[in-house]
């Protein structure tokens, strides 16, 4: 097809054909106006921003050898962050929003690019912030079509936001936050060195929101901040997830809470088979609020490793779980398809921790994928573990194919099973120094019953020592475990105030395991971070 082109007449295949140039112009005149004045208030059209002429324009000043670059409220925070070198500071204004999707470049960077809020000198360094504290944050809030308000991709490396408030994306679909997709094509593409610091990140309180914080990165800290309204209906949700990173990664003294897990490692495969880990999980308050109980949320666990090797999880408090779209286990650690055939549970580490009130509190799998090998849960305590309460089961431990469990040290205050055995035998169980109650079964195994058969069959060849086993006795469990008929004879500090320390003059004190104390020793009021 030729065109030949004159003031009023095209020609087509030498048809002649009048042009109507008012009518088309009128068009696009009407067309154009209307996307400008959708774009221009939400100040989200992603060309425009990176050009930086929305808004107001941010405003340079000298800070010593690095500079400020202030955003005015309304202002153009992606192109604040598109002039900033290493060392500089993009300050936002203290309660004003930002709206829109910002795209974290990938620039050659050895210092961190810090967002943060003008007031961030009225948030403690090293102390967890509160919603009652977003008068000195700024707000990014997600613009339209479900976007994050972050966005940190191909390799954008050494950014860190300081005071800042994230809303909830449209509707609470997908992730707030979006560091790495797990479909990077090699490791130099995920993004690193990115660090959360005094922020606040929530769902809407109706809608929730799928997701906090998506942590596919290398170099990730997200500290002293408070993540909360993640819950959804029909699906799962959660305040930190991380399936295609293998760290190192830091969550630290952060307020956790969400329906599904709080927080979870591995549950959706990574391009490169990377298994997630290389973190520590410290000094966090994990909690589901009562209020969500019979609602329509769903809500599963508090910490979930379906995937992940070299993982501490400590001193962290857990609170509030039941029996809804499981039956209310408070900690799994369980390979799953669902994370790759690279699958792996492997080199975990759960000790000083605090779960109060769960439906049951720890189950142990690793039957899928690459299985699970070496897990150590250790001076941990247990509070209100309760079928009755919570439904579920109340047992302590579930389990099924895991090699190299030991588990010692912990205080369990639990209504149902020690332990509920099923599948192939866990290799090299260690049992000891640990305080439970026997209640109606005890060791349990699928198809053999309780006590010495379940043992035999579940645990060959493991050590069961120096344990309180409240109701228990000598003819199922040995000579070399205790067995007081009633908690009252255990000697504990503080059972109104959840201090499960033995006394002093308690006749177990001394008794664990080389001369060691029997259960934890744990002070309530230094656990979860504050």
């Amino acid at each position: 097809m030729t065109y030949e082109m004159t003031q009023n007449v095209m020609t087509v295949r030498n048809k002649p054909v009048v042009k109507r140039r008012l009518r088309i112009s009128r068009w696009w005149l009407i067309t154009f106006a209307l996307v400008f004045a959708i774009a221009v208030p939400l100040g989200y059209d992603a060309y425009y921003g990176r050009l930086g002429i929305i808004g107001p324009q941010p405003v340079i000043v000298a800070n010593g050898a690095n500079r400020i670059i202030r955003v005015p409220p309304g202002g153009n925070v992606q192109a604040a962050i598109e002039q900033a070198n290493g060392g500089d500071i993009v300050e936002l204004q203290a309660g004003a929003v930002y709206s829109g999707t910002i795209n974290l470049p990938n620039k050659p960077l050895t210092d961190f690019v810090t967002i943060q809020s003008s007031a961030v000198s009225d948030l403690p360094v090293g102390k967890r912030v509160s919603p009652a504290q977003r008068g000195s944050m700024a707000t990014i809030a997600p613009g339209i079509l479900t976007q994050p308000a972050i966005s940190a991709t191909h390799g954008a490396n050494h950014y860190r936001f300081v005071g800042i408030e994230f809303g909830p994306t449209t509707k609470g679909y997908f992730n707030i936050i979006q560091i790495g997709t797990g479909n990077e094509n090699s490791t130099d593409e995920l993004p690193h060195h990115i660090e959360f610091d005094r922020v606040y990140v929530h769902g809407h309180p109706a809608d929730g929101q799928r997701r906090g914080i998506a942590a596919n990165g290398r170099f990730i800290k997200i500290a002293n901040s408070y993540l909360s309204d993640f819950k959804r209906k029909g699906e799962e949700s959660q305040a930190i997830a991380v399936w295609a990173a293998d760290g190192p990664m830091e969550i630290v003294n952060n307020y956790l809470e969400a329906a599904a897990e709080n927080i979870l490692f591995g549950g959706a495969e990574s391009r490169l088979g990377i298994i997630p880990g290389n973190a520590v999980v410290r000094d966090n308050w994990m909690n589901k609020p009562v209020e969500w109980r019979n609602t329509d949320w769903v809500v599963k666990n508090f910490l979930e490793v379906k995937s992940g090797k070299n993982i501490k999880i400590e001193n962290n408090l857990m609170t509030n779980n039941w029996q809804m779209a499981q039956e209310g286990t408070g900690v799994l650690f369980r390979t799953a398809d669902d994370s790759g055939k690279q699958a792996v549970v492997e080199d975990i580490e759960f000790t000083n921790n605090i779960i109060r009130g769960s439906s049951s509190a720890v189950n142990i799998f690793g039957g899928e994928g690459k299985g699970g090998r070496n897990l150590t849960i250790r001076n941990n305590v247990f509070e209100d573990i309760s079928a009755a309460r919570y439904g579920g089961r109340g047992y302590f431990i579930k389990s099924t194919t895991f090699d190299n469990v030991v588990i010692e040290n912990n205080t369990v205050i639990h209504d149902g099973s020690i332990t509920v055995a099923y599948g192939d035998a866990i290799k090299g169980f260690i049992f000891r120094n640990n305080i439970v109650f026997n209640n109606e079964y005890g060791f349990f195994g699928d198809d053999v019953g309780v006590g010495r058969p379940a043992i035999a069959r579940y645990f060959p060849q493991s050590v069961i020592t120096n344990n309180i086993i409240v109701g228990g006795s000598a003819s199922v469990y040995g000579e070399n475990n205790f067995y007081p008929r009633s908690i009252g004879q255990i000697g504990f500090t503080d059972v109104g105030k959840s201090d499960y320390r033995l006394r002093v003059d308690s006749a177990f004190l001394k008794k664990g395991f080389n001369g060691n104390q029997i259960g934890a020793n744990l002070d309530p009021k230094t656990v979860g971070g504050r």
